[in-house]
């Protein structure tokens, strides 16, 4: 099993491309954990072939995207061995003139029997200007896999905010701890406590990691 953990939190000016690529044979895990959260551009891509029986990939990706920022994800599941799964999860929040484009390819190989595939997309649109793309794909050459994808894109419900309001936040504190809650469901999953407050102190947030944890 491999768990691969990437973290990119570079500047405004900054241009980010990180490509990945895996072969798993019989048994083998992929674990991919992933944080968007800073550069201009970012461009993604994954590519797992599971080959041997009952081999898996679970990726899960989160991003704050703001400013005039572009993010570019394009993550493939290859199933070609008999009871292998896939698990592919992103979710975000989109900001400003923010530029997101979402692909997510399950492919189900023939031989492929008893495959599983899923993917999962939670968007939430912070501004009316922002551009938000999702192009899920399943590909079936065999007929006893079972493929799964959905997406939810959506802003702030009026009630919601109302009754926030009402509990004394203003409108940017509501934003800001919407998006945080995108990345923390995500930043729970990383093993390491110290990479965790890393990350809650560049969100500007330091101290929060020591405090759930009690």
């Amino acid at each position: 099993k491999i768990r691969l953990i990437q973290i990119q939190r570079l500047g405004n000016g900054f241009t980010f491309m990180n490509d990945i690529g895996a072969l798993c044979e019989e048994k083998a895990s992929l674990e991919v954990i992933q944080l968007i959260l800073g550069g201009k551009n970012t461009y993604l891509g994954c590519k797992t072939t599971l080959q041997g029986r009952e081999s898996s990939l679970n990726a899960d990706t989160a991003y704050i995207v703001g400013g005039d920022g572009r993010l570019d994800m394009n993550y493939v599941a290859v199933h070609e061995g008999k009871k292998t799964q896939s698990n592919m999860q992103a979710g975000g929040v989109l900001r400003d003139h923010a530029f997101k484009l979402y692909r997510g390819t399950i492919d189900f190989k023939w031989g492929a029997k008893g495959a599983v595939g899923n993917e999962k997309e939670d968007v939430l649109l912070l501004s009316n200007d922002v551009v938000n793309q999702t192009i899920p794909l399943i590909l079936c050459a065999e007929e006893d896999v079972e493929g799964n994808h959905g997406a939810t894109i959506g802003k702030l419900d009026d009630e919601l905010l109302f009754y926030l309001e009402s509990r004394g936040m203003n409108r940017e504190q509501i934003y800001e701890m919407m998006a945080m809650a995108k990345v923390d469901a995500v930043c729970r999953k990383i093993p390491d406590a110290a990479t965790r407050a890393k990350v809650q102190e560049f969100l500007g947030r330091a101290g929060e990691e020591e405090e759930a944890e009690e």
